[in-house]
């Protein structure tokens, strides 16, 4: 009878033990707020970070003064999103996988370009001259 106890009670820990060890293993992983300097100080980022990765808000800053603000996902930019170039243009709008994808505006010195982009390249919708 004793050992019957004692065998039972010893599944029920190893159960229990078993339990938590999944929940700790398979529960779902929270983003976090970060600062990164990256490549000897010529990227910085600022924003959230989930398992290593940019993924949601932040802003991506370059030693040569363009940047990024907007959604990341998986460290790419993806969502929607505004890049500057030091250039002197800006893209504002939709990314994908790090690329323009979707409705967005392209301004430069001359021109300011609004539609749709697919891929990175431009698909005519409207192009306003400055």
């Amino acid at each position: 009878m004793r050992y019957s106890r004692l065998r039972a009670l010893a599944e029920l820990v190893t159960v229990l033990l078993i339990v938590s060890a999944a929940w700790f293993a398979l529960r779902p992983a929270t983003a976090h707020s970060a600062h990164y300097t990256l490549d000897k100080a010529a990227i910085t980022y600022d924003g959230q970070v989930l398992k290593g990765k940019f993924s949601g808000p932040g802003t991506l800053t370059f030693k040569n003064g363009d940047h990024y603000r907007g959604t990341f996902k998986a460290g790419r930019f993806n969502g929607r999103g505004t890049y500057t170039s030091h250039h002197g243009w800006q893209y504002q709008g939709q990314f994908k996988a790090g690329v323009m994808q979707g409705q967005g505006t392209l301004t430069t010195a001359h021109k300011t370009y609004k539609g749709t982009f697919n891929n990175g390249v431009f698909n005519h919708t409207s192009v306003e001259k400055d």
